[in-house]
């Protein structure tokens, strides 16, 4: 037996497990890092969460407790007023004394009629008074 094989290849064999050991250790460190990188952001995630939750219930506690979510409660405080009617406005001209009796009356048979009735019924009943 050639002593200076065995020895060869009981040193090489040594090497190769010592670089195969190095290999895996720098891919574990490598994985570690990643994984405790990914679990820290996960954690504060959670935190801002219940930060966030935490600064929306006193927010809700000071305000009383309204019922309805924030965004309806401004979006109905902002909105603007709405027009007045047509039957309002002929109200609020015979209330004013613009308007007769009878005309606040046609006006108003007129409105509240609308275009479903046909331009000869309304020939027809101004003929009549």
């Amino acid at each position: 037996m050639n002593w200076r094989k065995v020895l060869f290849y009981t040193i090489f064999g040594l090497g190769l497990l010592v670089a195969l050991q190095i290999t895996l250790s720098v891919i574990a460190v490598v994985i570690g890092i990643a994984w405790t990188i990914a679990t820290s952001l996960a954690t504060l995630a959670v935190f801002a969460a219940l930060f966030y939750g935490g600064f929306k219930l006193v927010s809700w506690y000071r305000d009383g407790g309204a019922t309805g979510s924030p965004t309806d409660a401004t979006a109905t405080d902002q909105s603007a007023p709405e027009p007045p009617t047509r039957v309002e406005e002929l109200k609020e001209r015979y209330a004013n004394g613009h308007l007769s009796e009878a005309e606040f009356e046609r006006e108003l048979e007129r409105e509240l009629d609308g275009p479903d009735v046909d331009a000869i019924d309304r020939e027809l009943s101004r003929e009549r008074e």
